[in-house]
């Protein structure tokens, strides 16, 4: 069974109430359409906003992600279109989990 944790920006979800990233999830359309009905979202969370501790903030979630068992993480699609640090939480996120650059909507 796959643990899988999904991170947020912030600043949408000011807006945003991450149906989304849940409803893809739930219906297993989107990036999680490689998931089996098993698998569970064990966590949904954001990151503090756009700052320079953005990088490690985010780190710092996913370590208690890790220590409840999640083995895969999805940056949101709102992530990946418009935060600065995507490519930074890729890079850093994928030293410790399988991770996924979007959660619903085209790959790319």
């Amino acid at each position: 069974m796959e643990k899988i944790g999904i991170i947020n920006c912030f600043e949408v979800s000011q807006r945003c109430s991450g149906g989304g990233c849940t409803r893809a999830f739930s219906q297993r359309t989107g990036a999680f359409e490689v998931y089996g009905q098993e698998d569970e979202m064990t966590f949904f969370v954001h990151c503090n906003g756009c700052s320079e501790e953005s990088v490690q903030q985010v780190l710092d979630r996913a370590s208690e992600m890790k220590g409840s068992g999640v083995t895969a993480i999805h940056l949101s699609t709102c992530i990946r279109a418009r935060c600065p640090w995507y490519d930074e939480f890729m890079n850093e996120l994928s030293k410790d989990f399988k991770v996924e650059g979007y959660s619903h909507g085209k790959k790319k």
